[in-house]
């Protein structure tokens, strides 16, 4: 329970001390303000790196196993000594597929609440063709409402649409319409790699940022492509995006054991970078811990300054009635409240520089798509977290200045010993 004379006291002394007061104040606010500022930036960049990876990927994908044929030697009722000659054929990957997809189309957003979105998809290798040029490229048969939903397509259209795509239309990356000139309602004609032809006419023009997906992908209705690649009414992929992208490889053992194909996360390809944002992260973590330190130590030599030049003031205190506990509670109280409002106003510092920094924008594409410079993800906990720090390290630093004051002898300062 705080003694109302101490809190009156610590007021007092506060006020009356401005300048230490707002000294103390600044070196909380500096502190606060370099954690949120650096703990936006890094958690933006590690943002950034993430999107750059996934934002043209599902999170998981769930596929058909290739199919490995069983040799004669193999199968257990071959026991009768015959010996048996032969080769392994590695099934073709188009040939792939799922054909109870809408089974598992229905009832995998049962299986976790972290599935956001799932997505049937037809993918496979074809070739574009017009007049006289030739290139390889990937075409996606999909339905376009269920797969942005897991790969976001509408928002990066530059030209044309997306949404409601119709028998014969496609969507291509801008790359892929600069280099062979293509406009809206151009055609194009597609040739897979089993020969089957079709032609298609160029409904919308996406600029995803990704160079690979831009200039070498072709979107279309999902019938189109079960028709192009011969899958009958399958698929070869089932796409998922979560709502937590590094839940990504647990999802994907759990659902494996519970649907017969193979599930594969965004995690187990990019290891690489997995390692550089847990390297990045504790980067994060030494940072925040030598600033927290900075900051207690300011506070702490402050707050021991201040006993030092009040000692007089102290016994003073002591000689008319203040027990050792309310003396304690004086300095303790300082400290908390030159904290908390140090905090406060670093909190607004420090949101303030990330809001402004993030304004900044540059042109990161030939079609005038516009980034970040500082990609900044400031959040609510960050700068609550931020701040409950501040508030704690300058409660602790307080704490051994407000001992040395509670041990001052009121009878040898009063006397100037």
């Amino acid at each position: 329970m705080i003694d109302r004379f101490s809190l009156s006291v610590a007021i007092r002394h506060l006020l009356f001390y401005k300048g230490q007061t707002l000294l103390t104040m600044g070196v909380v606010a500096v502190s606060v303000t370099l954690i949120i500022f650096l703990g936006a930036l890094i958690g933006g960049l590690q943002k950034r790196l993430i999107s750059s990876v996934t934002g043209a990927i599902p999170h998981v994908v769930i596929r058909q196993p290739e199919r490995q044929p069983v040799a004669a030697w193999e199968v257990a009722a071959a026991t009768d000594g015959t010996l048996y000659l032969g080769e392994r054929v590695k099934l073709q990957q188009q040939k792939r597929k799922i054909e109870d997809w809408q089974i598992w189309e229905g009832r995998l957003p049962s299986y976790s609440e972290n599935i956001r979105a799932v997505s049937p998809v037809v993918e496979g290798q074809a070739f574009v063709n017009r007049n006289e040029k030739r290139k390889a490229v990937s075409v996606v048969g999909m339905f376009p409402e269920k797969h942005n939903a897991v790969v976001d397509i509408q928002s990066k259209l530059v030209r044309g649409r997306f949404f409601g795509l119709n028998g014969g239309e496609a969507v291509i990356g801008f790359k892929l319409a600069e280099e062979f000139g293509l406009g809206l309602g151009d055609k194009i004609r597609v040739v897979s790699a089993d020969g089957n032809v079709a032609n298609y006419t160029v409904a919308g023009i996406f600029d995803t940022g990704f160079s690979v997906v831009d200039s070498s992908t072709v979107f279309v209705p999902l019938r189109d492509a079960q028709s192009l690649f011969g899958v009958g009414n399958a698929v070869t992929t089932i796409g998922l995006k979560l709502k937590r992208i590094f839940e990504a490889k647990d999802l994907a053992q759990q659902i494996a054991l519970q649907v017969p194909y193979e599930t594969r996360s965004w995690m187990e390809d990019n290891q690489q970078l997995l390692s550089g944002l847990r390297a990045q992260s504790q980067s994060s973590n030494l940072i925040l811990v030598f600033t927290t330190i900075a900051a207690g130590f300011g506070i702490a030599s402050i707050m021991i300054t201040s006993v030092v030049t009040r000692l007089r003031e102290i016994g003073i205190l002591k000689a008319v009635g203040a027990t050792n506990r309310q003396i304690l509670q004086i300095f303790a109280i300082e400290g908390t409240l030159l904290a908390f409002f140090g905090a406060v106003a670093g909190a607004i510092q420090g949101i303030a520089l990330s809001l402004i920094l993030y304004s900044i924008r540059t042109q990161v594409s030939e079609t005038g798509r516009t980034a970040e410079v500082f990609p900044f993800d400031l959040t609510p906990d960050l700068v609550i977290r931020a701040v409950v720090i501040a508030v704690l390290v300058g409660l602790a630093a307080s704490w051994y200045p407000a001992w040395r004051a509670a041990r001052v002898n009121a009878i040898e300062v009063i006397r100037g010993v």
